[in-house]
C-alpha cells in the first residue's frame, strides 16, 4: 500500500514572486528559471513536508505556504531553511520583471501541471 501523498502545483513563477516577498531575491532570481520538471519536485517536497508536519517544525510561525516556500529553498540551496522575512512584502513591491496579473500566474502553472499529470499517469518519475 502507498503510504499518502499530496502534490503543490505552482509555476517558477509564482515561486520566485513568493521568494522575492519573504525577503529572498537571490533565491527569487534563480528560482524563476527552474525547469517545469524541477518545480514538479518542489511542489511534491513540499506536499511531503507539509503531511509530515516537518513545516511547522522547521518554521513554527511561518505562513501559510512554509511548506512551498522550504522546499524552493532546499531545492536551490540543498537544505531547507526559513526565508529571511516571516511576513509577506506587499505585492505592489515586487519588481517588474515578477508582476503578473492572476492569467498569467495560472498560464504559468500548466507545463508543471503536464509534468505532474505524466507522473501522476506513471510516465515520469521525480528527481
Amino acid at each position: 500500500m502507498r503510504a499518502p501523498s499530496m502534490q503543490m502545483i505552482t509555476s517558477s513563477l509564482s515561486l520566485a514572486r513568493e521568494l522575492w516577498r519573504f525577503g529572498e531575491p537571490d533565491l527569487a532570481d534563480q528560482a524563476l528559471h527552474l525547469n517545469p520538471v524541477d518545480v514538479g519536485d518542489v511542489g511534491a517536497r513540499a506536499g511531503e513536508l507539509y503531511l509530515t508536519g516537518e513545516q511547522t517544525v522547521m518554521w513554527p510561525n511561518g505562513p501559510s505556504d512554509r511548506a512551498l516556500l522550504l522546499a524552493v529553498v532546499e531545492r536551490l540551496e540543498g537544505q531547507p531553511r526559513p526565508c529571511v522575512r516571516s511576513r509577506r512584502l506587499p505585492e505592489r513591491s515586487l519588481p517588474g520583471h515578477l508582476q503578473a496579473n492572476e492569467e498569467e500566474r495560472l498560464a504559468a502553472t500548466l507545463p508543471v501541471a503536464a509534468v505532474v499529470d505524466r507522473r501522476n499517469a506513471g510516465g515520469e518519475q521525480h528527481a
